[in-house]
């Protein structure tokens, strides 16, 4: 008699802890968090500090993915990191420009420059992928690109969006 008893009990426990199980996973996956986009970035570093986005480059590993923005202003540079996923700002640091920097606000503030996302499509045209990085060089867009089996470094002149450069490796 106890086993009659003891089976059906057993049955409804184990499917009431699979329907909660699932219902965990589910919810779960359901609230998975996407990386926020550059250019969602791009718009929080200029609210901090206003000037000229030099250079953006998304960071990951296991344990947290961090967008780098070097921002620069009239006498000043700025390198910002931001939570990839929250877009909070985690650190911020500020030093005076250098004869270098100088020299990139005068070859990159040219008012005939394509925008940074001309230089991305001109650069998914050669390869498809996420972009994690992007950089105005003196007057190259450098572009990195990865789509989980290789690694795409692209390079797009800045004035007139023709593909100059085109790396292909495997991604680390």
């Amino acid at each position: 008699m106890k086993k009659i008893i003891m089976i059906p009990a057993l049955v409804v426990t184990l499917g009431v802890g699979a329907a909660i199980g699932s219902t965990t996973l589910l919810s779960g996956s359901a609230q998975e968090k996407k990386i926020l986009s550059m250019q969602e970035i791009e718009k929080k570093a200029l609210a901090v500090v206003d000037g000229t986005v030099a250079d953006i480059e998304l960071d990951q590993n296991r344990y947290r993915s961090v967008y780098e923005v070097e921002v620069h202003a009239d006498k000043e540079e700025y390198d910002l990191k931001f939570d990839a996923y929250t877009g909070k700002l985690l650190k911020q640091k500020k030093e005076r420009q250098d004869d270098d920097d100088n020299e990139w606000v005068n070859a990159n503030t040219a008012t005939n420059l394509i925008s940074k996302e001309k230089a991305i499509e001109a650069a998914l045209t050669k390869a498809k992928g996420t972009v994690t990085k992007i950089k105005l060089d003196d007057g190259i867009y450098e572009i990195e690109l990865k789509n989980g089996q290789y690694e795409y470094d692209v390079d797009v002149d800045s004035i007139t969006g023709e593909i100059v450069d085109f790396e292909q490796d495997m991604e680390d």
